[in-house]
């Protein structure tokens, strides 16, 4: 590109004693030398506006990166799904992930599990070793990493000073009771070698990825283990509450398909009269059908009203707890 750094009007080149024809030429050299000037410094101009804007789309791109999340590629653990570890059947789950990315805590809530669904489960969290991996904060220690137990099976693990934009952080569970399927009683040394093949115990992983299904909350503060508790607690009696309506409206819905069964009972009895012997037939089964059913739903809301009677008991003992939690008597396990 030709570089045209001084205008040719800002030249003195016209003599003092030129004529109509030097003058007119002069004149000439002057616009068409202007015109390329501005010509070219227009051209450099925009270029310079080019340049300048895009190192100003860089800086915006570098300093967003920065400060706004960035999920990773991995998978966030979906809440409420048992992930297994160790080899003797337990099962940790994510219940709540709760992220205050102004002051950069982020709350995990989770749960210990057995394999069955009986009322009373073997956990003991004393045998659960927790690491953590994930933010390049956590690795480095820059980030404070807490492990508060909220009752028997659940615990809350804290999360403090995490970058507002970090990708993941990982809570890897591992279970360290003693497995007696590795134990063995060997009759000799032959036996003694080979029996030395111990099976790896499995490592639980949960994943809480920084993407929009991640709850934000700025008001989220970096909760004592008693307030932890508190809310567990307050929340295992909402869960008995819920359990309580969902058998009411149960209740009311057998109670109305008894009314409605014993209602076509009657109906088709009082039909019977105008029936030959083989509509007759048909009728008597569909009023044993409806007899069966009938027996059934009483033997629900029998069910029922026994779940019903064992969450106000369960009830009762949850507030006993929730006051001695209140006076300081919080009595959970410990985590690892």
């Amino acid at each position: 590109m030709q570089h045209v750094k001084v205008k040719y009007s800002d030249k003195p080149h016209l003599k003092k004693t030129a004529g109509w024809w030097g003058k007119s030429w002069y004149r000439y050299r002057i616009w068409r030398d202007n015109r390329r000037y501005d010509y070219y410094d227009r051209r450099r101009r925009n270029m310079a506006l080019r340049l300048g804007g895009l190192l100003l789309v860089g800086a915006g791109i570098v300093g967003y990166s920065a400060v706004a999340p960035r999920p990773s590629n991995t998978i966030s653990t979906k809440l409420n799904t048992p992930i297994p570890f160790g080899n003797q059947g337990k099962n940790v789950q994510i219940v709540s992930r709760v992220f205050n990315p102004k002051t950069g805590t982020l709350q995990v809530g989770l749960r210990f599990t057995g394999t069955t669904d009986s009322l009373v489960s073997d956990i003991n969290m004393k045998r659960f070793k927790l690491s953590f991996a994930g933010d390049r904060y956590i690795k480095t220690g820059q980030s404070e990493v807490n492990i508060i137990p909220t009752s028997d099976n659940t615990s809350v693990v804290q999360f403090v000073k995490l970058r507002p934009g970090f990708q993941d952080v990982r809570i890897l569970v591992r279970d360290k009771s003693l497995d007696i399927s590795n134990i063995t009683a060997v009759a000799n040394v032959t036996q003694e070698s080979g029996s030395k093949i111990k099976k790896e115990d499995q490592v639980g992983t949960v994943i809480v990825n920084n993407d929009n299904k991640l709850t934000r909350d700025e008001t989220q503060g970096v909760d004592s283990q008693k307030t932890l508790v508190l809310k567990q607690t307050k929340s295992e009696i909402h869960d008995q509450d819920k359990l309580i309506a969902n058998n009411k409206l149960a209740i009311k819905k057998w109670q109305k398909a008894i009314v409605e069964r014993t209602e076509n009972s009657r109906s088709t009895r009082s039909q019977m009269t105008q029936m030959n012997a083989e509509e007759i037939a048909q009728a008597q089964d569909l009023i044993a059908g409806n007899e069966s059913a009938i027996e059934d739903f009483k033997s629900n809301i029998a069910r029922a009203k026994s779940n019903i009677a064992s969450a106000n008991d369960k009830k009762k003992s949850l507030h006993k707890v929730y006051k001695q939690q209140q006076n300081g008597r919080l009595n959970v396990g410990k985590v690892q």
